[in-house]
C-alpha cells in the first residue's frame, strides 16, 4: 500500500510539472491578449532536487510537520477523528515576469481509463464556487487522478502559506470523501 501510494505521489509531482508549465503558458497568452508584456525568458524553472528553503521556513515557523518527496515537501494531516489527506507544497517555481508561484496540490481521486464527462461537469461545477485554486484532472496512461491545486506566491509567509494549506486539504478531503468514500489519499 506504502509503495502505492508513493507512485501515485511520484505520478502527481511528475503532472503537477507539466501543469505549471501549462500555467506559465497560460499567464503568458492572458497577458499577450491583454496587451501586456512580460520577459522573453519567461519559464518554468527546472527541476530542483533541493527543498526550497523558504518553504522550509515558513512550515517551521508554523510547527507545520513534514517530510521530503522529491525536493516537494508533504503534509499529513488528521481531518477529523477518522479521516486524513496529504497535501504536497512545491520546491520548483514558475515565473512571469516578477510574480513567483509555487503549487500546493493534493489529490482526491483516481480512476482507470478517461475521465467520465459527469464527473468533469461536476468538478467544473465545483471550481465555479473556488475563491482559492482548482480542480484538475491529470491524465496518465490509462488513468487519471483528481488533483486539487492552488498556486501560492514563492514569497508567501508562513500564515498565508499554511491558509493555502488548508484549503486545499479540506477541498481535496471533502471530494475524496464525495467521490469514493474511501479515504486513500
Amino acid at each position: 500500500m506504502q509503495t502505492l501510494r508513493l507512485a501515485l505521489a511520484k505520478e502527481a509531482a511528475r503532472m503537477a510539472s507539466i501543469n505549471r508549465r501549462r500555467l506559465v503558458c497560460g499567464l503568458y497568452l492572458a497577458l499577450l491578449f491583454a496587451g501586456m508584456t512580460i520577459d522573453a525568458d519567461a519559464e518554468s524553472q527546472p527541476a530542483t532536487k533541493t527543498p526550497d528553503p523558504r518553504v522550509e521556513a515558513a512550515l517551521e515557523q508554523t510547527r507545520l510537520a513534514y517530510g521530503l518527496d522529491n525536493g516537494d515537501f508533504v503534509l499529513e494531516f488528521q481531518v477529523g477523528e477518522a479521516r486524513s489527506q496529504r497535501v504536497w507544497v512545491a520546491s520548483d517555481t514558475a515565473k512571469v515576469g516578477n510574480l513567483e508561484v509555487r503549487d500546493v496540490w493534493s489529490v482526491a481521486a483516481r480512476g482507470q481509463g478517461s475521465v467520465p464527462a459527469d464527473l468533469a461537469a461536476h468538478l467544473l461545477k465545483e471550481n465555479a464556487r473556488m475563491i482559492l485554486g482548482a480542480w484538475q484532472v491529470n491524465q496518465g496512461q490509462g488513468e487519471y487522478l483528481v488533483v486539487f491545486l492552488a498556486p501560492v506566491s514563492a514569497e508567501a509567509d508562513p500564515a498565508t502559506l499554511q491558509g493555502v494549506i488548508e484549503v486545499v486539504m479540506y477541498s481535496s478531503d471533502r471530494i475524496e470523501k464525495e467521490l469514493t468514500g474511501k479515504d486513500e489519499f
